[in-house]
Parts: structure tokens; C-alpha cells; sequence
């Protein structure tokens, strides 16, 4: 596919995700029966409950001790980006150099009127009254401007203390992804707590704060897109506070507008540190695949080309939030947390693969096959039933209430629902694309079991 056709197409579906509204309706009924649910053993905790109960993954374990020595570098330096105000210690300096200043004027002046000294220590001792009136002007000066900067950008009221806190922030428009990002960069279990809420449209109406489970000091934010009424583009960064972020994530679903250029220009010409964000490469994959028969690794590298370009993003990470392992999500997340990239470093102090921990088994991060990652989430039917997969579980809630929790198995490339219904890679990348997975059963006379996406 063309350079130009590709840009087109992004360009195009820009446009509808930006512009185009959801209207939810009542999904068609299935011709299945809700058989498959009779047989199930009700009596299961809530699903907040259940997640509850789950243990921690290395990679959870892991994520948790990154935060932690970043939250410690954090409070010992502010960075250098960011606009503190005139501290009590800022004002405690320059009296102290006022102070100093007038003892040195007091004994130059007893020396000059009483003849003590010779000509040299006079011009010494004036020199140095000189010195010190340049120290204080200098202080001066620079509180003046710390003050002025923050009067032109002022820290927003609903950003709290920003001194013992990592704040980054997330932007972009609706449909782009914000909210299951957050979600997946915080490991938040589907349902869990603290799960972003997440929708086609824009969901973020104000600056809402999501902080790391087990760290709340490190917080994650869903900033309302840019370039609206209410929020226009050109006083976005004064507006959202942004030079009070310890970083910035621009996110897009295709193109980036001229608005998301112009704020990473902005955001680059204040030092503050950014990351360009593609979302949702896995479905352009998958329709390069099924449309031209490219592989994954042309489709992204004819995303980077079209994004560099004809949109100048040289550096760009693209990532799935349904595959968390894939594309370059782990890369963007060492760059967002340093911490997690000196833990997997071989040289550096904290990496040390002989300590017992490193040698147990659960050490090593669980890996699942291409269909069981790609069930993980929250889907529902037609008859109301929600249906949690988490791991090689799914917690099940009917419309009534009850609740059970339902194994999955896995054999010959396939994911069985109760040894009747199954699913494989290519129902599950159909799922992507449309959003509805097809469970195809292996008894005559049993139904499809349709599932349709929810988060």
C-alpha cells in the first residue's frame, strides 16, 4: 500500500473517531439458548472481590519496586522543568544575604570614617559590598521570575502537592484509547478498582486523576483533548497545568493533528519530557493483513514512515492495550518508570539474577497463547451476562446476580468454554476488529455463543 493511500486512511479515521458519536442499542439476540449457563456452580464472591483475591504477578511485583524508587528520586530533586514557587527557604537566603550586606556596610563605613585600614583593605572591603549588592539583586531577580512564571502559568487547583507525587499526564482526543492505556499502565485488573471508565466518546470532561494501586503517590491522568470550546489549544498547557507534569503522553488512534504537534512543540520548548503514542496498532495489523496481505512487521514500519512523513513524529511508540506485551508497550513503560529499566538491566547494582527470588519458578512472568491474551477483559451477551477473563479464569455475573467462575481450557491451538463451545486465533482476531467473538460449538444441535466487547 502507498505511502499516500496509507496517510489517507489514517487521516479518514482520524476524522470519525474524532467527529462520529456511539449510539448504543440493544445487541441482536443470538439463536443460542443460555443452556450453557444452567449448568454452572453459582455462589462466586463479586467480581471486585474475586479480582481481590487473585495474587499479584511478578510483573505487578515488579512494576510496585520500580514506582517506589522513583517516587524516592523524585523527593529528593525537583525536576528541573517545573516551576517552583519562591520557598521558605528561597526567602530565608535572600535575608540572610540582606542581613550580611548591611553588617558589611556598617564596618566598611566604620573603617572608611575612621582611617583604619590602608588604601588596599578600603577597596577590598568595597569590592566585596559590591559583590554581595550583585548577590542580592541576583536572588531578586531570580524569585521575581519564579514568581512570574508561575502568575503565567499558575499550578492548577485540582493538581495537588506536587513535591512528594509523579504526575503524568495523558492526552488526547476521544476514541483514542486514553482511558484503557491508564488501565493497562496501572495493571488494573478489568472491573477492578480504580478501572477507568471507558468509552467511544469522551469520556474525560475534566482533568481526572487515576493513582497506582498499593502507591498513590504516583498518578496517572486523563486529560480532556485539546483544540474544543472548552478547552481551546492555544492556552492548553497553561490551562492543564502541564509544566507541572513529570511527563506527558500525546496519544492518537491514527494521525496526529496539528494541534497534538503543536503541543509537543510546546511542551519540548519548556524541557517537558513527552512520548508521542499510536494506539490501536494490533486492528491495523490485522486490516493491512486481511485487506493486503502485509505482515506485522511492514504494517508498523508503514506507520512510522506516514507518521514521520507527513506529521514530522520521528519517534513514536506503538502499542495495543489488549496486548500489553506487544509492539513497543514495554519499552514505553521503562521510559515512563526508570526504576523497572535498572531492575532488568544485567549491569546495573539492583539486578541480581542469583538471589533466590530470581530462581523461583513464579519469578518468571506468565506467558499465554495468542487466543487466551486475546480473551482477557470484560465481554456480555445477550442475555446480560457479564463475563471476566482473567487469566485462565472467567468470572461470570447474570443479570440476577449470581455469580461463578468458570475454567478455561486450552488444547490444539483452541480455548474451551465448558467442553462445548470453542474459540481460535482466527475468531479471536475477528473479535478485534468487530468487537463480537463467536464461540463455535462442537455438539449438533448447540448454538454459537455470541460475546460482545466491553471495555
Amino acid at each position: 500500500m502507498s505511502t499516500e493511500l496509507l496517510s489517507a486512511l489514517f487521516k479518514r479515521r482520524s476524522e470519525v473517531e474524532t467527529d462520529g458519536q456511539a449510539w448504543e442499542s440493544a445487541p441482536s439476540q443470538s439463536s443460542a439458548d443460555a443452556s450453557h449457563l444452567k449448568d454452572l456452580e453459582f455462589g462466586a464472591p463479586s467480581a471486585l472481590e474475586w479480582l481481590q483475591q487473585l495474587e499479584q504477578t511478578p510483573e505487578e511485583d515488579m512494576l510496585a519496586e520500580a514506582l517506589a524508587d522513583g517516587l524516592a528520586e523524585r523527593r529528593a530533586a525537583l525536576p528541573a522543568h517545573m516551576l517552583p514557587g519562591v520557598s521558605e527557604e528561597d526567602a530565608e537566603r535572600l535575608r540572610a544575604l540582606v542581613e550580611s550586606l548591611a553588617k558589611m556596610q556598617r564596618q566598611f563605613a566604620a573603617e572608611r570614617d575612621g582611617l583604619a585600614g590602608t588604601r588596599e583593605d578600603l577597596e577590598r572591603r568595597e569590592q566585596e559590598v559590591k559583590k554581595r549588592e550583585e548577590e542580592i539583586e541576583a536572588e531578586r531577580q531570580a524569585q521575581q521570575q519564579k514568581q512570574e512564571a508561575r502568575r503565567e502559568y499558575p499550578q492548577p487547583k485540582w493538581l495537588e502537592n506536587i513535591q512528594g507525587t509523579i504526575n503524568i499526564g495523558v492526552v488526547g482526543n476521544a476514541g483514542v484509547g486514553k482511558s484503557l492505556l491508564i488501565n493497562k499502565l496501572r495493571r488494573v485488573r478489568p472491573g477492578g478498582a480504580g478501572w477507568a471508565p471507558v468509552g467511544v466518546n469522551e469520556t474525560t470532561r475534566e482533568p481526572t486523576m487515576y493513582a497506582f494501586p498499593g502507591q498513590r503517590q504516583v498518578r496517572l491522568w486523563d486529560l480532556p483533548g485539546s483544540g474544543t470550546t472548552a478547552v481551546p489549544s492555544e492556552t492548553y498547557v497553561q490551562d492543564m497545568g502541564l509544566r507541572y507534569f513529570d511527563k506527558v503522553l500525546i496519544c492518537t488512534a491514527g494521525r496526529f493533528t496539528c494541534t497534538e504537534v503543536t503541543l509537543r512543540e510546546e511542551l519540548q520548548s519548556h524541557s517537558v519530557p513527552y512520548f508521542m503514542v499510536r494506539t490501536k496498532v494490533d486492528i491495523d495489523v490485522w486490516n493491512n493483513s486481511e485487506d493486503n496481505g502485509a505482515d506485522e512487521k511492514t504494517t508498523l514500519q508503514q506507520i512510522r514512515d506516514d507518521l514521520k512523513t507527513n506529521h514530522g513524529v520521528s519517534s513514536v511508540y506503538l502499542v495495543s492495550s489488549r496486548d500489553v506485551e506487544m509492539y513497543d508497550m514495554p519499552a514505553l513503560v521503562k521510559e515512563l518508570f526508570p526504576g523497572l529499566k535498572r531492575q532488568m538491566d544485567a549491569l546495573a547494582p539492583t539486578f541480581c539474577p542469583s538471589a533466590p527470588a530470581w530462581n523461583e519458578a513464579w519469578a518468571m512472568p506468565v506467558v499465554f497463547s495468542s487466543v487466551l491474551t486475546g480473551l482477557q477483559g470484560r465481554w456480555y451477551d445477550a442475555y446480560h451476562a457479564v463475563y471476566l477473563v482473567q487469566g485462565t479464569q472467567a468470572h461470570v455475573t447474570l443479570s440476577q446476580g449470581q455469580r461463578a467462575i468458570v475454567p478455561l481450557t486450552e488444547s490444539q491451538g483452541k480455548v474451551w468454554w465448558c467442553s462445548r463451545w470453542f474459540v481460535s486465533e482466527d475468531h479471536v482476531s475477528k473479535a478485534r476488529r468487530l468487537a463480537e467473538l463467536r464461540w463455535s460449538p462442537t455438539l449438533q444441535g448447540d448454538q454459537p455463543l455470541i460475546w460482545w466487547w466491553s471495555d
